[in-house]
């Protein structure tokens, strides 16, 4: 916010009076940048936010006179929500400070999520904010159709259902992306998932007006989540570095062994999927045979357990588009996907063509699925579910 104030002053001088007056823009008044942690962890993944949060404070956090705020809002549990203000004080000791206490409330609302981040920025005006969403996660997926298996499909137990962060689930409440999308009330330099599946073209489509960058994992992501001891201090830089935020969170999970050495994750930037979604409409126009007839399998996918909703975008296009088209989709995707890093395999899966983004090919879930589809503004805009 701005503040413009008029400065009268009068001189005197001999027998003449001379009012002047100017006026002039203030510096931004309130913070710097602040970047809020929403940790909707009132589920299964309750101890590996307490472990997040133990991690994060040995990590970069900022002093307690810096211009720069991070907040957790954190809902574990067992526990009301409360909205924590983290600094080092002057002895450089971890602070915790309690900005708000809430009732017990479902963190996984839109209605919730949207109360926080108003809070937010009534009590923190700041230049700039950064968002981390910490859960659950289906992707694009309608609430609940990821774990029903009773409704929507037989499936085999998953053996790493206690590895992996399935945004949003409490009470068997999921949010619905078009709906946090809608409940973002204001802009944000960035938004990290910090959960499974969101590095979908649909995802970001949702939420690109509302933030510059985008930062998401195709596939899965493990229990234990991004590396907060080592992330926050790119992201507090004079110019967050999302670029080394992603590589980091690769990097730790790189040198792990076993099936704990699984991690997709890559950088969006918002502003260039208009141009994207513009030569994919092209390409879904004029290969429709194609893309009708088209068999998904040997397409990469991002998923496990029959769950065929998540396959690779560039692999997918590849196999409908001619070598013209498909040069025009790399030079708008090379646009849009800023940095991506992948392990050479995934739990049980082997990734061996990776474009950083993941996509839903029609007719391969159901046609439940497909008039769902629909709904979302990515094939609203390219056309590929008709």
């Amino acid at each position: 916010m701005k503040r413009t104030f008029v400065v009268a002053t009068v001189l005197l001088i001999t027998i003449a009076v001379v009012l002047t007056s100017c006026s002039k823009d203030d510096s931004e008044s309130g913070y710097n940048r602040i970047i809020l942690v929403y940790l909707a962890a009132n589920n299964n993944l309750s101890n590996y936010a307490s472990d997040n949060v133990s991690n994060l404070l040995k990590g970069y956090i900022p002093e307690e006179n810096s211009n720069d705020i991070l907040l957790v809002y954190s809902h574990l549990m067992d526990h009301t929500p409360v909205l924590l203000r983290i600094y080092r004080d002057d002895s450089g000791v971890p602070q915790q400070e309690v900005v708000a206490n809430y009732d017990n409330q479902n963190s996984t609302t839109p209605q919730v999520l949207n109360s926080v981040l108003k809070k937010i920025k009534i009590i923190f005006p700041a230049k700039e904010y950064g968002l981390i969403l910490w859960s659950h996660g289906t992707g694009w997926l309608p609430q609940n159709y990821y774990d029903n298996p009773g409704m929507y499909g037989v499936f085999s137990p998953d053996p790493y259902s206690d590895l992996v962060k399935s945004f949003g689930f409490e009470s068997g409440v999921e949010m619905d992306i078009k709906e946090m999308a809608a409940s973002i009330p204001y802009h944000f330099s960035f938004i990290i998932f910090d959960c499974c599946l969101m590095g979908g073209v649909e995802v970001a489509y949702e939420v690109k007006d509302k933030c510059d960058y985008i930062l998401a994992s195709p596939a899965e992501v493990l229990a234990t989540g991004f590396p907060y001891d080592v992330i926050m201090e790119p992201l507090f830089r004079s110019k967050a570095d999302l670029e080394e935020v992603c590589q980091r969170y690769f990097d730790f999970y790189n040198s792990q062994r076993g099936v704990y050495k699984s991690a997709t994750i890559a950088l969006y930037r918002s502003d260039k999927f208009d141009e994207l979604a513009a030569v994919c409409k092209s390409i879904f126009a004029t290969n429709r045979d194609k893309l009708n007839s088209l068999q998904v399998t040997g397409i990469q996918g991002y998923f496990r357990l029959n769950k065929h909703w998540f396959y690779d975008i560039g692999d997918f296009i590849s196999r409908i588009a001619s070598q013209q088209e498909f040069m025009q989709f790399n030079d708008a995707l090379s646009k849009v996907v800023i940095k991506k890093l992948t392990t050479p395999t995934f739990l049980d899966f082997t990734i061996n063509s990776y474009s950083g983004l993941s996509t839903y090919i029609q007719s391969n879930g159901s046609s439940f699925l497909d008039s769902y589809y629909k709904g979302y503004k990515w094939n609203i805009a390219t056309e590929m579910v008709k």
